[in-house]
């Protein structure tokens, strides 16, 4: 057989490997559609603390549905903290009074909405130093984040908020962004092999806020999950979608979690 004829079969195998995709009909699952969900993070930082509680949804793009007149308390030992519903937002309730959580201490926060009544647990870890964030330059002569954390450490597991604004050069409601980047203590070949992220670019001057949270087992199992949903999709090894394992009782989704917190503020330069 002559080498013309390998290569006709070889391109003939790459027709047959493109050709091989199969249309997929995505059955949603609405079973779950009503249930409550919880987006509670409580931190060391002294400030009104905030719950916000919504109704899970069929409609995956839809306005978010928020669940009103709950009856929320945060318990820790001999200490009670009470919420009240925000009534400029519905579905988000702030702390009575400013308090800032503590290292180490176990706090229950629970939920009594529509006569019914969920419970959780969480306990606050301390947060390690933040790494130096470094910035890339690009050839239009714009910058872009280039390290924030290591994806993988066997010593802590964070999550990182980085709010990027630069509204006081470009005067336009788009001149912000946010971003979010995790440290865990396993490695996910859906993490290696993620797919690319969109980069944000921003000039010279830009203010970049970064806030570190620390997270315990709990917490890190969930943004880990929320990660193979979102984030890690669309690369190499993608998995069958699942739910996120929320820490609520009595069958509501999402999460609370207590977490110490870091700061730091730069100026791209």
């Amino acid at each position: 057989m002559n080498k013309y004829k390998y290569k006709g079969y070889f391109l003939v195998m790459i027709l047959l490997l493109i050709g091989c995709e199969e249309k997929i009909d995505w059955n949603y699952n609405i079973t779950d559609s009503g249930k409550l969900v919880v987006e509670a993070i409580i931190t060391d930082e002294y400030k009104y603390q905030e719950v916000v509680l919504s109704l899970s949804r069929d409609d995956i793009n839809g306005t978010q549905i928020p669940a009103t007149g709950a009856i929320i308390n945060l318990i820790s030992e001999n200490e009670t903290y009470s919420f009240r519903e925000n009534t400029s937002s519905p579905g988000t309730y702030l702390s009575e009074n400013p308090f800032a959580g503590k290292l180490n201490k176990i706090y229950i926060l629970e939920i009594e909405w529509e006569n019914n009544t969920y419970r959780s647990k969480s306990i606050m870890k301390p947060v390690a130093p933040m790494n130096k964030m470094t910035f890339k330059q690009t050839v239009d002569n714009k910058f872009t984040i280039d390290e924030v954390a290591p994806q993988y450490s066997p010593n802590e597991q964070a999550m990182y908020e980085i709010d990027i604004d630069w509204s006081h050069i470009v005067n336009s409601d788009s001149a912000k962004a946010k971003l979010y980047f995790f440290t865990f203590k396993t490695i996910d070949v859906n993490e290696i092999f993620r797919p690319a992220k969109e980069i944000v670019k921003f000039p010279r001057g830009t203010i970049v806020i970064e806030t570190k949270y620390s997270l315990n087992s709990q917490m890190a199992a969930y943004f880990r999950a929320m990660s193979m949903e979102t984030q890690w999709q669309g690369g190499v090894f993608d998995e069958a979608s699942g739910e996120l394992p929320s820490n609520i009782s009595n069958g509501a989704l999402g999460l609370f979690g207590m977490s110490s917190v870091i700061k730091d503020t730069l100026i791209v330069k």
